[in-house]
C-alpha cells in the first residue's frame, strides 16, 4: 500500500467513507470552475471516483492519493500521478480544497509525490498541465521544480470557454541534480 508522508501531510489511498468529505470539497464554485468539475458535486461522483482506485493502483497505472493534513486528520484535497509505461513518464495531478489555498499544501504534496515518483516508480519525466488562468497552480510547479515546456492554445474546453494550457515537466536526470544540491 502506498502511504508517503511530509512534515504536515500523509499522502494515501482513498476509503469508501472518504467519499462525502471529496464531495464535500469539490463541491465548491471556484474548484469545479477551475477543474472542470460538474456542481454542484453530487456524493455519487465522488463514490464512483473512489471505487475505481483499487483496480489502478493494483495494476500500477494511476495512483490517485488523498491529501491528509496531519493536526486536523482531515482530507484537504487530492494528488495523483497517471503512469505511461510505455513512455516511462507519469503526469501529475492535484487540487486542494477552498478553504486550504494559499498554505503551501499543494507544493508539499507535489514534491512528494515527484519524489514517489522518481524514486519508487522510476520513471524518467514527470509531467503536468495548468490552465493559463490557474497563476496559483503554475507557482506550485515552478516551486516544485518543473519548467514549462510550453503552451497549449485553446487546448481544454471549461464551461463553454477554450482555456490555454501550460505544459511543464521535470526529468528524473534534473531531479537528481536538485536532490544532490540539497
Amino acid at each position: 500500500m502506498v502511504k508517503l508522508e511530509t512534515e504536515r501531510l500523509y499522502l494515501q489511498p482513498f476509503k469508501k467513507l472518504d467519499s462525502s468529505r471529496i464531495q464535500e470539497l469539490a463541491n465548491n464554485k471556484e474548484v469545479a470552475n477551475i477543474l472542470g468539475l460538474p456542481h454542484p458535486y453530487l456524493l455519487k461522483y465522488a463514490e464512483d471516483w473512489i471505487d475505481t482506485h483499487p483496480e489502478l493502483i493494483k495494476k500500477g497505472v494511476e495512483y490517485p492519493l488523498a491529501i491528509v493534513y496531519k493536526n486536523t486528520k482531515e482530507i484537504i484535497g487530492t494528488i495523483n500521478i497517471r503512469v505511461d509505461h510505455n513512455n516511462n513518464k507519469g503526469e501529475l495531478g492535484y487540487w486542494i480544497g477552498r478553504d486550504y489555498w494559499g498554505n503551501g499544501f499543494a507544493t508539499e504534496a507535489v514534491k512528494q509525490i515527484i519524489s514517489f515518483g522518481f524514486n519508487e516508480l522510476n520513471l524518467n519525466k514527470i509531467w503536468a498541465a495548468a490552465i493559463s488562468r490557474n497563476k496559483a497552480s503554475i507557482m506550485v510547479l515552478e516551486k516544485a521544480g518543473l519548467q514549462k515546456e510550453g503552451t497549449l492554445r485553446q487546448n481544454k474546453l471549461l464551461l463553454n470557454n477554450y482555456e490555454d494550457v501550460e505544459v511543464y515537466g521535470l526529468l528524473k536526470v534534473e531531479f537528481t541534480k536538485q536532490d544532490s544540491c540539497k
